[in-house]
């Protein structure tokens, strides 16, 4: 292969990893109508103009019963209860007594409270961007629009640990859980005696076999594929379980502490635990330790965005479900912390399980079995939410064509009887192929994987994508100081020297600053965690914490605003009062400090976790490169419809290594989102004008730009 040949090869590589999503395929994707600007069902058979459904079935009797993508279906509450199943678990049943007995103390509520507020600041952006871009896929689907292809697909890689890597972990922890339970309730009922060999063996056959984590992962796959509607009913009836149960844990155990309800003899549960309520052994710095490990606590809130392509009302709901389920995993999570710490003093809190032994040792033997046994019943919910964001995840990226198309194959089936004697006709839709393709990986994955070192990789990559998600926020409020400076790039003078302020913001592109803003912050962290002379080491994290400070402060004050991406995503009559989209606030300050603790507790995750996670993108990028670049919907969309562009070079020009340019599109609808008198219009002149009725015309000029040209129209 000559030289030239590769050069091409790269060049093709660069173009196709850099390319973006134009705003007219994600309205598509979402299903949304230009005509009444709401999210609609797709229709069971695309019927051709002038040909009624019915005709098209008869013509192409093969694809009666085929979809685009499933219904939407799901409602606030639905999502708020699937958010809840994700994150509410080992988070009260685990990581409270680990806290509490190793890190904090009583004062472990502080560190929760803390880990909430961390989790917040990554949780708003996501509020907004699901409200923005109402699709499966999440971070995956942000980044495409933004960023591009190819850290689309970084973010498909960490959402994978997150959802699936992880589901098999809770599968392999559930697993471990039910055989210590099997042991101890036979050995307590049999007076002392083991279980039977071949129980034991099939139990625990060794070699790092766990058979029971691969039930439990075939259980939940099997309710999937039971039906859409199904594992919903499913979610809904054991997320409320779940907290009826945490409720109950908190209620007994203030109830104990305060001497109300009877108890055992010698039983320790007083208020009088929390004092000192942060010990001095542990101090301030305890807090922020426990805080580190309690974050992961609140990790698969993002889950939800991965369901917006099924949300009756993405645009509200969504945004109001992630709050909603911020706000209740923190307040369960301090009262839970409280009320442990109160039953027990810290000291002899059992780090593996710390509500049933903490009601043992005060006389409530049933309140421990029962416990002990909701957490085996509840727990498998958290492996059902994670295959099933899995195969969302999936599901959008074979949208775009970067995996098999298998996976996003709807499917509508007749399942079993009615009470009527007839069949029931699935009315949603089921990824059937997709489901049981996830379910069998993470089966396999629980069964004879060990994650032993898989923890610190997990969560690395969960706050990898939380950065990501960050940038795509900050990605669609601001444009590049050199766009903005004295106007336009063309006002200033190339032969200006290097020194010269002109100089400085024209190279100091968006991308660049979105670079430094999170190679501070993780340079500030390894700092910190691996520099042994305290001096030093507090220095240079304050300064890489304070130079993170001044790029946020940069770009407040030269990257002014994109109003016309504010514009053009409130045309769909979210730009009235009373029905506007969620905006986060404080930007880009907040999603700076997302950013700086996000990448700084990656770093503290130590070396190990680095390097796999290094390791684990890499091969991950390489089979993109090597399978799927240059295939993707949106790149061929763009080599097929070159006439679509006034200038030929225009794709070329917008993707220059390090410089983040406007999303890529139709030219004209770029012209008209980049005009100054669009820009121009200020907040305040938006909110009349709308209110007036006065931005109908200009709206329609948008929808006209933007669908000229179209192949999708």
């Amino acid at each position: 292969m000559n030289i030239e040949t590769q050069k091409q090869k790269m060049n093709s590589f660069i173009d196709s990893a850099l390319t973006r999503k134009p705003l007219r395929l994600v309205r598509k994707q979402a299903h949304l109508s230009d005509v009444d600007s709401r999210y609609t069902p797709v229709a069971i058979l695309s019927a051709g103009e002038g040909t009624s459904e019915e005709d098209a079935a008869q013509q192409h009797p093969q694809h009666v019963g085929a979809r685009e993508a499933p219904l939407r279906h799901m409602s606030l509450f639905d999502l708020t209860a699937f958010g809840v199943g994700c994150t509410v678990g080992s988070g009260v049943f685990v990581l409270a007594g680990v806290a509490a007995h190793s890190y904090a103390g009583p004062s472990a509520s502080i560190s929760y409270l803390v880990a909430g507020f961390v989790a917040a600041l990554s949780g708003l952006p996501y509020a907004e961007l699901s409200a923005a871009f109402p699709l499966d896929g999440s971070t995956y689907s942000y980044a495409y629009i933004t960023l591009g292809e190819v850290f689309a697909v970084i973010s498909s890689l960490c959402q994978t640990l997150e959802y699936g890597v992880a589901g098999a972990a809770v599968s392999r922890s559930w697993g471990n859980k039910f055989v210590d339970w099997v042991r101890d309730g036979h050995s307590q009922n049999d007076g002392g005696n083991a279980l039977p060999a071949g129980l034991d063996k099939f139990l625990d056959p060794g070699y790092g076999i766990n058979p029971m984590a691969a039930i439990i992962a075939a259980l939940c796959t099997l309710l999937l594929l039971w039906g859409v509607k199904e594992s919903k009913l499913a979610t809904n009836i054991i997320s409320t379980t779940k907290v009826s149960l945490i409720v109950f844990m908190i209620v007994a155990g203030f109830l104990l502490a305060s001497g109300s309800v009877p108890k055992g003899e010698e039983a320790p549960a007083s208020f009088d635990n929390w004092k000192p309520f942060v010990p001095p052994e542990f101090g301030p710095e305890g807090i922020l330790n426990g805080a580190s490990i309690l974050f992961f606590a609140y990790l698969g809130f993002d889950c939800i965005c991965n369901l917006s392509g099924e949300a009756k009302n993405p645009v509200t709901d969504v945004p109001r479900a992630v709050i909603y389920t911020l706000t209740i995993d923190g307040v369960i999570y301090m009262l839970a912390a409280l009320a442990l710490t109160a039953m027990v003093p810290y000291e002899e809190i059992s780090p593996v399980s710390g509500f049933p032994r903490a009601f043992g040792v005060n006389g409530w033997i049933w309140a421990e079995k029962l416990t002990a046994i909701g957490e085996i019943l509840v727990l498998p919910l958290v492996v059902l939410t994670s295959i099933q964001s899995q195969t969302r995840l999936l599901f959008a990226m074979s949208n775009d064509k970067i995996v098999p198309k298998f996976f996003g194959k709807v499917s509508v089936s007749k399942k079993g009887s009615s009470c009527c004697g007839r069949e029931k006709e699935d009315e949603i839709g089921n990824l059937t192929a997709n489901v049981q393709f996830c379910g069998v990986v993470v089966m396999l994955l629980a069964a004879f994987v060990p994650f032993t070192y898989m923890d610190d990789l997990i969560s690395a990559g969960a706050l990898l994508l939380f950065s990501m998600t960050n940038c795509c926020l900050l990605t669609i409020r601001y444009k590049c100081p050199s766009e903005s400076f004295l106007g336009s790039i063309r006002d200033i003078d190339e032969s200006a020297s290097i020194f010269s302020i002109a100089t400085v913001r024209r190279e100091l592109s968006l991308g660049r600053l979105l670079f430094v803003l999170n190679v501070f912050p993780f340079i500030s962290g390894l700092c910190f965690t691996f520099i042994p002379i305290d001096a030093v080491r507090y220095s240079l994290t304050g300064v890489f914490a304070v130079l993170t400070l001044t790029v946020a402060i940069y770009m407040a004050c030269y990257c002014p605003e994109i109003t016309s991406n504010r514009f053009v995503l409130n045309r769909d009559g979210y730009g009235v009062r009373g029905h506007r989209r969620f905006r986060t606030p404080f930007v880009p300050y907040l999603p700076t400090l997302a950013i700086y603790m996000n990448w700084f507790m990656l770093a503290n995750l130590g070396w190990k976790g680095i390097v796999m996670l290094i390791g684990y993108l890499l091969v991950g990028v390489i089979m993109y490169g090597t399978c799927c670049s240059g295939r993707s919907l949106v790149y061929s969309w763009y080599n097929n419809n070159d006439d679509n562009f006034t200038d030929i070079n225009y794709k070329s020009q917008n993707m220059l290594p390090g410089r983040l340019s406007p999303p890529m599109g139709n030219p004209d609808l770029q012209q008209a989102l980049l005009e100054d008198d669009i820009e121009d219009v200020g907040e305040e002149n938006w909110k009349e004008n709308t209110t007036n009725g006065q931005n109908g015309d200009l709206k329609g000029e948008l929808s006209e730009i933007e669908t000229r040209n179209s192949p999708f129209v």
